[in-house]
């Protein structure tokens, strides 16, 4: 059985590859065919990191024994693409692999660690100490976690503590050890310098470490930061718990160690569409210049800019795996 696609984008090689590896898996012969040019499909490059089946199911990325987590080499230079939403279709961000940090509180805090003066230096370890102390790495990419990820701060405290022990391999104290007092309409959360709930040790940190942090405009970003957290972080009961993960997001944070050591060795080995187009030509699908009755795709040209290409990507093979039944269907029981 002849199968014709038309269209050089994400989806249609996509969707190729899922109906030849259904095919193989069912013991059906068929051959798939796309109208247009591999050379035509937009380069999605590395380093990135997603838990997305239809991704990895199209060989983009996968490791045996890592189920649908997704790791993409790239450059060492270059920072790490991150998604945590399911199959990549949400907003994508990056966090640091060289160092010096991505968001603007992660670089206030590598300016501390690197500042000349030995007080700006202990306050850096303060913090440093803060996260150790509850099992989690002071890592940058952590930090970034921390501050940037495009989720709400509960949520962004529970995935940086989720990556940060998966990188130390230590669990520490449970966040909620810190909070000595039960929340009462007379305690105030709204604002860094209000910390009644929190433990005496901690504010004793605290009131050295707001007053300096604060005095030097560099460092600001990361006060700022800190603070958004600890008002929300403030607002939970000491019997509760942090807000669980999404599957999706516990994988991320779960392999992020995994990405930031992922460098590509090869000039194409850190582009996603490279490997889509391997994966199509192993299972045997081929390219022609015309054909009838040929399955219409989408086939909007990527973005420009990195993330959204890679969010334009996954959006593409997630939709093509969303059209497999349907036209699984069409091939094999048209009167259905």
């Amino acid at each position: 059985m002849m199968v014709s696609l038309r269209g050089s984008s994400p989806s249609t090689m996509a969707l190729g590859v899922l109906l030849l590896s259904r095919a193989r898996s069912f013991g059906q012969r068929i051959q798939v065919e796309i109208v247009g040019d591999p050379e035509e499909i937009g380069i999605v490059t590395g380093p990135a990191l997603v838990h997305s089946a239809p991704v990895a199911s199209c060989g983009v990325g996968r490791e045996l024994g890592h189920g649908a987590l997704v790791v993409v080499p790239g450059p060492a230079e270059e920072q790490l693409a991150v998604s945590l939403s399911a199959d990549g279709v949400g907003p994508w961000f990056t966090v640091d692999r060289t160092g010096e940090g991505v968001h603007p509180a992660t670089r206030a805090w590598i300016a501390l660690r690197r500042d000349k003066r030995p007080e700006a230096r202990h306050h850096a370890a303060l913090l440093a100490d803060a996260l150790e102390a509850v099992g989690c790495a002071a890592e940058t990419p952590v930090f970034d976690l921390l501050f940037g990820a495009p989720v709400n701060p509960l949520d962004r405290i529970s995935l940086a503590l989720r990556a940060g022990r998966a990188l130390s391999g230590a669990r520490g104290l449970p966040i909620q050890e810190f909070l000595v007092r039960d929340l009462d309409d007379d305690t105030t959360v709204d604002a860094i310098g209000t910390l009644e709930r929190f433990s005496p040790s901690f504010q004793r940190h605290a009131a050295a470490f707001i007053p300096f942090v604060g005095a030097n405009a560099e460092t600001v970003p990361l006060l700022d930061a800190l603070a958004e957290l600890l008002v929300h972080l403030s607002h939970l009961p000491r019997a509760s718990i942090l807000p669980p993960l999404s599957p999706a997001a516990d994988a991320v944070a779960v392999g992020l160690g995994r990405a930031l050591g992922a460098v590509s060795s090869t000039t194409s080995g850190d582009q996603a569409q490279v490997s889509l187009l391997h994966t199509y030509r192993f299972l045997g699908g081929k390219f022609t210049r015309s054909a009838t009755h040929a399955i219409e795709l989408r086939s909007d040209p990527p973005p420009a800019d990195r993330l959204a290409r890679w969010q334009w990507f996954c959006t593409h093979v997630s939709d093509a795996a969303s059209r497999l039944d349907s036209t699984w269907r069409e091939l094999y029981d048209p009167a259905s």
